[in-house]
């Protein structure tokens, strides 16, 4: 079996699956709620973390769903998004989303739609939503392309696709795409250099991997289980481990310095700036730093 054929059909049964693959045992949160994700479930237990920017609220999205987290507040609204495709096909849409803000109060996302029923395919490739998630139409790739992550960097949209097993990256808005395939394995994250288009570093669950021709070729800079990636400045990527440990590297990561540490496992990391920095624990509390990932304190728990 060729490569390609073997990475869709691991993809797509992962895919089908929940988007899970993550089976290694995580460290307990002390307190763990159930509010916003199912435990009984197999992993990923949350999906995105993004910032609203005409709201500043949080939207989180986990195993039950899409939800608006009001940062005055910490009241919690479940969105209720539909997806549409070309054909006028519909479906509720909302768990296992990939969510992402790309200015202009859109956000692109992708997954899966929650009615098997509707007629849309299990993989609703590139989508996008002008209200805040509530309504969210097909951009490309309907019933092909099952995007995990979602980065915007200089004027493109990269994604990692499970379904071909690779980095798919496009300058046009998702018209077209550039595609490289990635390490074996399941890619948990992935970040781009925002100095350079190019240079892009990407998680599995044991290894962590650099590109510095975006994707084409890939090599091996270091070990560790199930890093979460955010890259906000030329001289700050930073990675959270499953254990809570938060590390920063000043060189693309090659090497690294501790920052400090999370009380539970991190699922999603979003960085504001190089200095504040939020992550989502797998209950789908949220922490905050404001001095570079040295203190984290709670911004909102379930």
């Amino acid at each position: 079996m060729s490569r390609l054929a073997a990475a869709t059909v691991v993809a797509g049964l992962l895919s089908l699956a929940g988007c899970g693959g993550e089976t290694a045992a995580p460290p307990r949160e002390a307190k763990r709620s159930s509010r916003l994700v199912d435990f009984t479930k197999k992993p990923p237990y949350v999906n995105a973390l993004e910032i609203d920017p005409a709201t500043r609220d949080f939207l989180l999205a986990t195993n039950r769903g899409l939800f608006r987290i009001r940062r005055a507040t910490d009241a919690v609204e479940r969105v209720r998004g539909v997806v549409r495709d070309r054909t006028g096909a519909a479906s509720p849409v909302g768990t296992f989303l990939e969510v992402t803000a790309v200015g202009g109060g859109e956000f692109v996302g992708s997954g899966h739609p929650d009615d098997p029923r509707a007629g849309l395919p299990a993989y609703l490739g590139l989508i996008r939503s002008r209200d805040g998630g509530r309504t969210w139409n097909v951009v490309s790739r309907l019933g092909e392309a099952d995007l995990h992550q979602i980065v915007e960097a200089h004027g493109r949209l990269y994604g990692w696709d499970a379904v071909l097993s690779a980095l798919l990256i496009t300058g046009d808005g998702g018209r077209t795409f550039e595609e490289n395939f990635t390490p074996p394995g399941l890619i948990l994250d992935i970040a781009v250099d925002p100095a350079d288009p190019k240079r892009v570093v990407a998680a599995n669950d044991q290894q962590l991997f650099r590109s510095t021709d975006a994707g084409k070729r890939w090599r091996g800079i270091d070990s560790g289980e199930a890093f979460r990636l955010v890259w906000p400045a030329p001289d700050a990527l930073y990675r959270a481990s499953r254990d809570g440990r938060v590390e920063r590297s000043r060189d693309g990561g090659t090497r690294w310095s501790p920052t400090g540490t999370v009380p539970g496992e991190p699922y999603k990391f979003k960085a504001v700036s190089a200095a504040e920095l939020y992550l989502a624990l797998s209950d789908g509390t949220i922490m905050r730093s404001g001095d570079a990932g040295t203190t984290w304190t709670p911004e909102f728990r379930p």
